[in-house]
């Protein structure tokens, strides 16, 4: 008997000594300067998780933009190795060019020689001819 006495007072004490339910919201079971802390910590976690978020974002377009960029630098390398395979190609042909000129200007002079050779060769056959023909 004493044992459920002694149960029946611990239980009694219980009730007496927990918190008292909520009916308005207003209301806290803490003292005043705990929940302003822990409402304050909130809205700064909150913040803190909104401004982290907008950073991942940020992080994200930034490395969108260092890719986009890193392709504009790669195309334009490839245009700079054309551009220089262009201009040695271009350089080339105007060589070969004047190579060809060159070795033009040379069988000219070569005709030129060849031509004075066969008119002064021909002038003389014909005014030998014409002399005999004259002279017979």
């Amino acid at each position: 008997m004493k044992k459920i006495f002694f149960i029946i007072a611990l239980l009694i004490s219980f009730t007496s000594f927990s918190q008292k339910t909520v009916k308005d919201t207003n209301e806290i079971c803490m003292p005043y300067t705990v929940a302003k802390k822990i409402a304050l910590d909130l809205n700064r976690l909150d913040s803190i998780t909104k401004v982290s978020k907008l950073t991942d974002i940020e992080l994200i377009e930034t490395r969108k933009k260092v890719d986009l960029k890193d392709s504009i630098i790669t195309t334009f390398e490839q245009k700079e190795t054309n551009y220089k395979l262009q201009i040695e190609k271009e350089n080339e042909k105007f060589k070969i060019v004047d190579d060809q000129n060159k070795d033009l200007r040379k069988d000219i002079k070569k005709l030129k020689v060849k031509n004075t050779v066969i008119e002064i060769v021909g002038g003389s056959i014909i005014t030998i001819l014409s002399g005999v023909l004259i002279f017979k």
